[in-house]
């Protein structure tokens, strides 16, 4: 084969390797934005189902804010009162500390359960984040070879029209090799994403 047969078969070995690298990047993004939109879908489900709470129960939370604003009222006064009685009558004032002389808590609001059905879609988020999480780590054991393959050939292209293509700008293999390292073939890049979905837990069911 001719020095330019080997340099033609070296650049196209290169960008075929590059590209499917590209590629399989790309679809490990795509597993970590699909899991987490995955996740923040149960996030929604959750704040449009608080919503609907509050909205349902506006009438009593209403009634909530004006019972606290009258012991709001009360606590001041009791507060105005036991200052008077540090100021004044300090003994009267520590009887009443130790009395636990002040005004009652108010009543708490009952939460109300949630319904059925979003129990049941936040069951369903949950098992699909798993599924899809189970997945990922299944295709990538695939993908990983396939990825290997593709390392390969833009090495080799590269190392071979590092050695042959003597007419070249060398130095523009030896740039495209080191960001290849850093981006594409080292391990750091594809550790970090697997590592993030790794760590990504399931929505939590309430």
């Amino acid at each position: 084969m001719s020095n330019g047969k080997v340099i033609l078969a070296a650049k196209v070995a290169a960008m075929v390797g590059f590209l499917a690298l590209v590629v399989c990047s790309y679809y490990l993004r795509g597993e970590v934005l699909a899991l987490s939109h995955i996740k923040f879908s149960a996030d929604e489900v959750r704040a449009t189902n608080d919503l609907k709470r509050i909205r349902e129960s506006y009438p009593d939370l209403q009634k909530q804010h004006e019972v606290a604003l009258k012991h709001f009222e009360l606590e001041t006064e009791h507060y105005r009162k036991m200052l008077e009685l540090y100021q004044t009558n300090y003994e009267d004032y520590v009887k009443r500390i130790k009395d636990e002389f002040q005004p009652p808590p108010l009543p708490s609001i009952p939460a109300k359960p949630d319904a059925p059905e979003v129990a049941e879609k936040m069951y369903e988020i949950n098992a699909a984040f798993r599924a899809r999480k189970n997945q990922y780590f299944a295709t990538t054991s695939q993908l990983n070879w396939i990825a290997c393959a593709a390392a390969l050939m833009l090495v080799g292209g590269l190392v071979t029209l590092l050695l042959f293509d003597t007419k070249g700008q060398r130095w523009h293999y030896v740039a495209a090799l080191l960001i290849s390292f850093v981006f594409l073939i080292g391990p750091a890049f594809h550790s970090i994403i697997t590592g993030i979905i790794g760590f990504l837990e399931e929505p939590g069911l309430h």
